[in-house]
């Protein structure tokens, strides 16, 4: 059974230090943002790696999928993990509407379920009737897994009814009347329901006659059908890039779905970025230590080949200006950086960091390519918007089984 974690190094840390631009007073608000960007290009790049790794190990890029609301900051959901179908949506109820790598039918029979339900749900809320629980919402997902939407659809209008009734019952016994809702007026309320899903099935099928080459051509022709489609086809990646703190899951067994990247909710995961320290003397400076995604982050790939081409040089004495400048303890400090960067590719060709590449050429690795890129650009805003750098000379790796 597919799990990340078996494909990030766990046993290595990166400590790294940013450090104040200009000695001048940093508003608290201004470090807050600095850390919550940071850890949010941190965390995308953790997903991102977790996502190619299992589709390259066996995971259905259609049995991957994101929430369509941010991670609560300030709640833990150490239970997630591993979960259970029937669990599942519950607890994944109240992060949104679930929205699959790919378009498919079984995916979006899912986000139907929850549409419903909270369709349902607010129709009884009008009517001043009591609302359907989460538990009924689990059980109903074991109706959709067993007789698909159309039967998960009819239990739940059901239950409403039930409800419903109840309500009715409660209120005669209190001496009030309560005007009962008709079966006309309830189907009027799902109608905009109803045509979503089945706009969105119709698309679904269109889209899975396509190849990958119509697929980029989906994305830029005009007309309203193909900007319908190109939004279906990318909504996935257009959530993944608004949403702060994504939750992703996959599918990897019988009703069991496997949460990615779950360190950014479960500390036991030794891949987590962490503040270790932060150093309010003039200028400011603030310690981190994390995975190998930090490698990502922080772009060491690109300072290892900066680092080259400069170690070139002055093994080659091409430029007498670099061997004037880079001598003594400069030249000892930039030998140990260089190492340390070759180091540092090293370990993390040996991780799912390196994913992306081993997949076989595809549109969905194209969309993956680009989303690795937009972070990419956004890792360059967070190092020079926020008033710090990175110390290149204060990266350092931990064995944490040393």
């Amino acid at each position: 059974m597919f799990d990340d974690y078996d494909y990030k190094d766990t046993t290595t840390r990166i400590r790294v230090k940013f450090k104040q631009v200009n000695d001048e007073p940093m508003y608290p608000w201004e470090i807050a943002k600095f850390l919550k960007n940071f850890n949010t290009v941190y965390y995308k790049f953790e997903l991102l790696n977790s996502i190619s790794s299992a589709i390259n190990h066996g995971v259905d890029p259609e049995d991957i999928f994101i929430f369509d609301h941010s991670l609560p900051l300030y709640e833990r959901y150490t239970e997630l993990d591993l979960v259970s179908g029937a669990l599942a949506a519950r607890l994944f109820y109240p992060i949104g509407l679930p929205i699959p790598l790919v378009p498919n039918v079984r995916a979006y029979e899912y986000n139907c379920l929850y549409r419903v339900f909270y369709t349902v749900n607010s129709f009884l809320t009008n009517k001043r009737i009591g609302r359907l629980t989460l538990l009924t919402l689990s059980a109903l997902y074991e109706d959709l897994d067993a007789f698909g939407l159309e039967g998960a659809e009819a239990q739940l209008i059901k239950y409403a009814n039930e409800n419903a009734k109840k309500s009715y019952e409660a209120a005669a016994k209190r001496g009030e009347r309560k005007r009962q809702y008709s079966e006309e007026e309830f189907n009027r309320y799902l109608n905009k329901y109803r045509k979503f899903k089945e706009q969105t099935f119709n698309d679904i099928a269109q889209l899975q006659g396509l190849d990958d080459q119509e697929r980029l051509d989906v994305l830029t022709l005009e007309g309203r059908d193909n900007l319908r489609l190109s939004h279906l086809l990318t909504a996935f990646f257009t959530t993944f890039e608004k949403t702060t703190r994504p939750l992703i899951c996959a599918r990897v067994g019988k009703n069991k779905f496997r949460v990615l990247g779950r360190s950014l909710v479960n500390k036991k995961e030794q891949v987590g970025l962490e503040l270790k320290e932060i150093k309010r003397n003039s200028p400011l400076g603030a310690f981190f230590e994390g995975g190998v995604a930090i490698y990502q982050a922080v772009q060491q790939e690109k300072r290892a080949k900066e680092l080259h081409e400069v170690d070139m040089k002055i093994k080659a004495k091409e430029l007498e200006l670099v061997d004037a400048q880079l001598h003594g303890q400069k030249i000892k400090n930039l030998e140990a950086e260089i190492d340390l960067a070759q180091k540092m590719v090293v370990i993390a060709h040996g991780t799912d960091v390196s994913a992306l590449k081993d997949m076989a050429d595809s549109f969905l690795k194209t969309r993956l390519t680009l989303a690795y890129g937009m972070q990419h650009s956004v890792a360059s805003g967070v190092m020079h918007n926020h008033g710090l750098r990175l110390e290149h000379e204060s990266v350092k790796l931990i064995d944490v089984e040393a």
